[in-house]
């Protein structure tokens, strides 16, 4: 969980190829670190959601709700 501006690390595979990341739906600037991590700041008028990260293979959603407060 956290505020508007936070940023959160991601950590999964294949991130080489992200086109997008969305907190509750809303888009977010992100910046890719590696194949296996990037790292995305909670975008203005994010809402409690899952965390949505978009690939070439596909979109991959958080096992979880992040919470935004």
């Amino acid at each position: 969980s956290g505020p508007v501006g936070t940023p959160v690390t991601i950590n999964g595979q294949s991130f080489t190829q992200t086109t997008g990341v969305t907190f509750g739906g809303v888009t977010a600037a992100f910046t890719v670190n590696s194949d296996t991590e990037l790292t995305a700041t909670v975008p203005t008028g994010a809402v409690t959601g899952r965390i949505d990260v978009t690939t070439a293979g596909g979109t991959a959603a958080s096992a979880t709700a992040f919470k935004v407060n």
